[in-house]
């Protein structure tokens, strides 16, 4: 009787040193597999420290709006989620696909591979958000982290903030209504600007796509002068977006009670001769006075830039 004791005693501590021994040599193996159940399963969000940038909007339109909900569950929720991204600035953001959204990997994947579906949501953010590309990482519980590269350096945005407050506080007339003034920074901007014919031949030695160019070398593109007249009018806080067709982008302008276009590239137009001309065809003109101008450069996507219509 003693000896069956004695031998259920050995072969329980014996179970109980193998049981140990392999908790022990498996611990970070077990503690992973722990920890991947609780992230998959259990956790009810993501934590992490997110600070806004200077230059967050945080307005909703009809394409897009703020989601800071950070567990996505369906492609609507995945696209606001990287407006969102984009819009406050952050440098890191991580959002987790719901259990039931069993494409969110890959309708993530293919909005942040496409360029064009991407620059159509930055159109509604500050230029200074903008970016250059955006990198992403996915891992086994559904999470995705983005990260960007920014379009702006921040020695550039430093200077551009300098020369536009400069610019900004020898021309704005406070006597003048809101169009008023606009129409003086279109009119600032077209006189001290030159179209940038080499950029589209690849051969431009100059940033030309952005307000650097516009403001420091007076050469520009569509997308240089729509970012420059966008700082003006949020330096006046007005409410605006760019807008974009395949071939080209302006800007949005609410103003009035109206969404109204505005176009600085097309009231600069390249003259035969070289000579500077100012037009004011494209000056916060409506949908129907920008169709009537037939012109297949202004064609946009009426399901995204919904106000514009």
């Amino acid at each position: 009787m003693k000896k069956s004791k004695l031998l259920k005693l050995t072969i329980k501590v014996i179970l109980i040193v193998v049981v140990g021994y392999l908790v022990y040599d498996n611990y970070y193996l077990i503690t992973n597999k722990i920890e991947y159940v609780y992230t998959k399963y259990f956790e009810p969000n993501i934590r992490q420290d997110l600070n806004d940038g200077n230059y967050r909007k945080k307005e909703n339109y009809a394409y897009v709006k703020i989601n800071e909900n950070t567990i996505i569950k369906n492609e609507e929720d995945a696209k606001n989620a990287i407006y969102t991204f984009l819009d406050a600035g952050w440098s890191e953001y991580t959002i987790k696909c719901d259990l039931n959204y069993t494409s969110c990997v890959n309708d993530v994947k293919k909005m942040v591979e496409n360029n064009t579906y991407l620059t159509d949501l930055s159109n509604f953010i500050h230029p200074f958000n903008t970016f250059n590309k955006v990198n992403t990482t996915f891992n086994s519980t559904g999470r995705i982290t983005l990260k960007k590269e920014n379009r702006y350096t921040q020695t550039q945005i430093d200077k551009i903030n300098k020369k536009i407050e400069e610019i900004y506080n020898e021309n704005y007339d406070p006597n003048k209504n809101v169009m008023e003034n606009i129409k003086i920074f279109h009119d600032y901007i077209i006189n001290n600007t030159k179209y940038d014919t080499k950029n589209t031949t690849g051969l431009s030695d100059i940033d030309s796509s952005t307000a650097y160019g516009v403001l420091f070398e007076g050469v520009g593109i569509c997308s240089g002068y729509a970012d420059t007249m966008s700082l003006f009018l949020e330096k006046m806080k007005v409410k605006n977006y760019r807008i974009s067709s395949n071939t080209h982008v302006w800007n949005l302008v609410y103003v009035g009670g109206n969404w109204l276009h505005l176009d600085l590239t097309w009231d600069d137009p390249i003259t035969n001769d070289g000579s500077d001309m100012l037009s004011d065809k494209y000056f916060l003109i409506d949908n129907n006075t920008l169709k009537s101008n037939a012109d297949t450069e202004h064609t946009f996507n009426e399901k995204i830039y919904v106000e514009a219509k």
